[in-house]
């Protein structure tokens, strides 16, 4: 297998970085051109064609998550601004045109609503500013929904409250997909009862070989299967193997590739890195974890471990990023 021509022909799509807020910050301390100095080479020599940035913020007040999202818009229009590297993408189309165009797309997600300040009305105006995603909480209670605990399994919290199903109404009108990494498994399975279009878990792992109800139940991968969703792999160490952190490599997130191909198909894959070694002073709330892939610049070595795992071409293409474009393009074809 030509890893190289692979990687080049391959729409290579990351549905999960906290890109944003890395840019924001660094906003903050007086610097410009952050994508283009700290992010271009590494998203270049992985072959990336869009990453799906999120928009991730910590209060404790409303107002707060307000202004934290919108700083992160904020610094992503700023960058964009006369850039000839980088694109913002809205749709399918715009994603495949930067790929044609040897550009980089950057896709807005939700990893939390709390910025919507209890409004489901006010999801209108960030999909007017380029959300496309969105995962109702993070690791936490928010008005919207209960998320999943890293440690907690006795843990069953309340699901999806009427003003998150009132949202998630928008968001099906709107054609948005939903990402559900972080909600608990009551929340999932409530979503999974009356979500018509794919279920995305942007950032996960299997349960089966990392025992945190953060990561995915085998019923959990086989309902996203079912549903044309997508599982995006997460390279952090405390997702990918919560008991031996230490030893987790790039062979222990294709493993969890091959169960969850085992369970509902190699259509299921994809990539969320989840890199946060560079963020890990301002989020997770003091988490230890580290980065199994910290650069984009290791996919060909990722790939050949897929390779050597048994995963045919057609299926790494997919996981690179073929299966999560389809389940954007099948989204927002629904009516």
């Amino acid at each position: 297998m030509e890893t190289e021509k692979l990687l080049r022909d391959a729409i290579v799509i990351d549905s999960h970085m906290d890109l944003l807020l890395d840019v924001a910050r660094k906003h903050k301390e007086g610097r410009r051109n952050v994508l283009r100095e700290d992010y271009l080479e590494s998203l270049r020599a992985g072959g990336v064609a869009c990453v799906v940035s999120s928009l991730y913020s910590d209060g404790p007040r409303a107002e707060e998550y307000l202004q934290q999202a919108m700083e992160q818009v904020a610094a992503l229009y700023d960058e964009l601004e006369g850039s000839s590297d980088f694109v913002q993408a809205l749709s399918s189309q715009d994603i495949l045109a930067a790929k044609e165009a040897g550009k980089i797309a950057i896709m807005l997600a939700f990893e939390g609503v709390e910025p919507l300040c209890g409004n489901p009305d006010m999801l209108r105006a960030f999909h007017a500013m380029g959300v496309r995603m969105v995962g109702l909480c993070w690791a936490r209670s928010n008005w919207a929904a209960d998320g999943s605990k890293f440690f907690d399994h006795d843990y069953v919290g309340y699901g999806i409250t009427e003003g998150g199903r009132q949202l998630l109404g928008i968001a099906r009108e709107l054609r948005m997909l939903v990402d559900v990494s972080h909600l608990n498994e009551k929340g999932f399975w409530e979503l999974e009862a009356l979500w018509d279009g794919p279920i995305i878990a942007s950032h996960s792992c299997t349960r089966a070989l990392s025992d945190t109800p953060r990561n995915l139940s085998d019923a959990q991968i086989v309902a996203i299967g079912r549903s044309g969703g997508v599982i995006g792999i997460n390279g952090a160490s405390l997702i990918a193997d919560i008991e031996h952190q230490s030893a987790a490599n790039m062979d222990t997130l294709v493993a969890h590739m091959a169960r969850e191909k085992s369970l509902a198909g190699a259509g299921c894959l994809g990539l969320g890195l989840d890199q946060c070694d560079r963020l890990m002073d301002s989020v997770a709330g003091g988490l230890k974890s580290r980065d199994i892939l910290p650069s984009h610049a290791m996919l060909p070595d990722f790939v050949a471990a897929l390779a050597k795992g048994g995963f045919e071409a057609e299926e790494i293409v997919g996981a690179l990023g073929g299966n999560f474009l389809r389940a954007l393009q099948s989204m927002e074809s629904l009516r």
